[in-house]
């Protein structure tokens, strides 16, 4: 499973949603799973303070435009997620291996060749 935090205002996530959404094809049938946690920030558009309810409406919008091969992949709304695996940071991906273990937790991009990399190796197990 890759797990990749990202937020709505991140520049950085969305230059990754492509190289994700390769991978995924890539490696879907050796049984990568991706999951895309975000959280709620208290505001939307051009950072102007605004209730969940708009700024989930903001969140599928950004989503809609941005992760369009990503539609699919479960999307989690939590600070708790971000908690538990520590992301203080977006993007930050963590791949965990088939026994539950965290194998790679890496905050910030990551180039296509160097995930697909770790990729490989936590499917070749």
């Amino acid at each position: 499973m890759l797990l990749f935090f990202w937020a709505h205002w991140c520049g950085d996530c969305k230059y990754e949603a492509p190289i994700l959404t390769k991978l995924r094809s890539e490696y879907a049938a050796k049984g990568l799973n991706v999951v895309a946690p975000t959280q709620l920030y208290g505001y939307a558009g051009q950072g102007e303070d605004a209730p969940p309810v708009v700024e989930l409406a903001w969140i599928d919008k950004v989503r809609q435009h941005f992760y369009s091969g990503m539609l699919d992949v479960p999307m989690p709304i939590s600070k708790h997620n971000f908690d538990t695996y520590g992301a203080s940071t977006t993007p930050t991906l963590v791949l965990v291996d088939r026994k539950g273990v965290v194998d790679l937790y890496h905050p910030g991009l990551m180039s296509y060749d160097d995930l697909r990399g770790a990729i490989e190796k936590v499917v070749a197990r």
